[in-house]
């Protein structure tokens, strides 16, 4: 008897496993999936309109942002990883913030990179990026306060500022090859 229960949990065990393995070759291979999955030139399409250099392709970015775990947007593979502004502060005096540009400047960089690699990045992608960035860093300086702690005089000086280090930033990332 002993026996047998043992003969009969090794073969109740074999067919699960067996069962088990097959499970995700099956969800694999369905036709959902196939589909879910952005060619290349879907993926260099969507890119292209979220990082543009005007105020809808940043706006786009965000709501893809907002919507990076739902299906339409995991179909892309899309890499979200961001160091802020690496080395140079995210942030500076007046209460603009650049963190948010860097991060789609970030996932431009990242994700033509991995998509067209490096050499065809900086020929024909590098540029546009950049200046997505600079346009994404003049908006944050060009924000409105609206309790603002500061005289129109001293904020006139801190957005001149904050132009400035946009346009620093900016050059900064012009001068990497």
């Amino acid at each position: 008897m002993t026996t047998l229960r043992h003969s009969f949990s090794a073969a109740a065990l074999t067919g699960v496993l067996t069962i088990g393995a097959a499970i995700p070759t099956v969800l694999a291979a369905s036709p959902a999936d196939a589909a879910a999955k952005a060619t290349k030139s879907q993926k260099l399409a969507k890119m292209a309109s979220i990082t543009g250099d005007s105020s809808a392709s940043q706006n786009r970015w965000t709501v893809a942002l907002g919507s990076r775990n739902s299906a339409s947007i995991k179909k892309y593979s899309f890499v979200w990883k961001t160091d802020g502004c690496s080395w140079a502060p995210d942030s500076i005096p007046g209460g603009y913030s650049f963190y948010d540009a860097c991060w789609r400047h970030d996932f431009g960089y990242r994700n033509y990179k991995k998509t067209v690699g490096a050499t065809k990045f900086r020929s024909s992608y590098k540029a546009r990026v950049d200046k997505a960035f600079l346009h994404d860093m003049n908006r944050s300086c060009g924000r409105f306060f609206w309790s603002d702690p500061y005289t129109k005089a001293q904020r006139k000086k801190l957005k001149a500022a904050c132009n400035k280090t946009a346009t620093k930033y900016y050059n900064t990332v012009r001068s990497f090859r």
